[in-house]
């Protein structure tokens, strides 16, 4: 992409972030190399009682894209709802303030804060928007870091972007009535983009690092309980959640399956609130176990490995 196409492509990002204070500085390090910088970049301080939001306020003197605000509701719970909301919040707020600058971003973003990016990560994300106006929403493929070594994380399908990068082209994101205020906001996102016609992906050879795997930040029995009572709320096909089950118990740390499947029968039995959208809920009905079983059979958009990423990498490089 050209630089003058470049520079009409620019875009916001939002972060929420609650006690991150440790990880702070390389998140601004890799946003200030970024190739191509924000517009705009707020940061949300969700009841940090760490020093993140002093050290946030004493970091605007050295980035002139980066602002902070503090979070509009109590963070009564961290993740779900509460954090979507956040999410959600920031991300009209970001685009409020660009277009008070002056500004008309083409694309919005949300990055979590605990994600380090290489620098040529958003030009990655902004020339896909770029060059496929069918594109709505994109993110990068993820990887964790477990001491000195890094895996990609497993189970991530190249037709749905993940939420700690998500990337959405502006009228997309406004066409569905912005980031949607529920648990699994993410997953969420991408139904409704591509109910609305859009095409959803997760750019393999675009890689952003986890310092903490998943669903990992309270441990492994409160992440993947979480993710749990996530697909009840969405709906999920009961072969769907066996299946999962199953999955997350082949592979270390092998509690993972009980601790999801308790997440979703305790939210099952005390009949709690499912995602009121019914477009969502029809989703993960039927069509999603057809969708899981063509990605199976590579019949359809298939599951991304490092080795996938690593040659995806290494045709665009031979594309510039």
């Amino acid at each position: 992409m050209s630089g003058s196409a470049e520079s009409r492509w620019g875009y916001v990002l939002t972060t929420p972030a609650r006690n991150e204070r440790d990880g702070l500085p390389a998140l601004l390090a890799s946003m200030q190399a970024q190739e191509q910088r924000p517009l705009l970049w707020l940061v949300v301080d969700d009841g940090s009682d760490d020093g993140s939001r002093e050290w946030l306020e004493q970091a605007r003197g050295a980035c002139d894209f980066l602002e902070v605000a503090a979070a509009p509701e109590a963070a009564n719970e961290y993740l779900g709802a509460h954090v979507a909301r956040i999410k959600r919040w920031g991300l009209e707020q970001v685009v409020a303030r660009a277009r008070a600058r002056g500004q008309e971003p083409r694309c919005a973003g949300v990055l979590d804060a605990d994600i380090e990016l290489p620098p040529e990560h958003y030009r990655g994300l902004v020339e896909a928007l770029a060059r496929n106006p069918q594109l709505g929403v994109v993110s990068s493929l993820l990887q964790a870091r477990e001491g000195a070594q890094t895996f990609v994380e497993p189970f991530q399908r190249e037709d749905l972007p993940r939420g700690p990068t998500q990337f959405f082209r502006l009228e997309c994101l406004e066409a569905m009535g912005g980031l949607p205020p529920w648990p699994s906001f993410d997953s969420i996102a991408n139904v409704k983009a591509r109910a609305l016609g859009y095409e959803t992906r997760l750019l393999p050879w675009v890689l952003a690092t986890h310092r903490r795997e998943t669903a990992s930040r309270y441990g492994h029995a409160q992440g993947y309980a979480r993710k749990g009572r996530y697909a009840w709320f969405l709906g999920l096909h009961p072969l769907l959640v066996a299946a999962r089950g199953a999955a997350y118990t082949a592979r270390r740390p092998h509690h993972a399956g009980y601790h999801f499947l308790r997440g979703y029968l305790t939210s099952a039995l005390a009949r709690e609130q499912r995602c009121p959208d019914p477009v969502v809920r029809r989703h993960y009905g039927l069509p999603r176990v057809l969708e899981v079983a063509k990605a199976a059979l590579r019949l359809g958009p298939s599951y991304v490995s490092k080795a996938a990423h690593a040659a995806h990498a290494h045709a665009k490089e031979a594309d510039r």
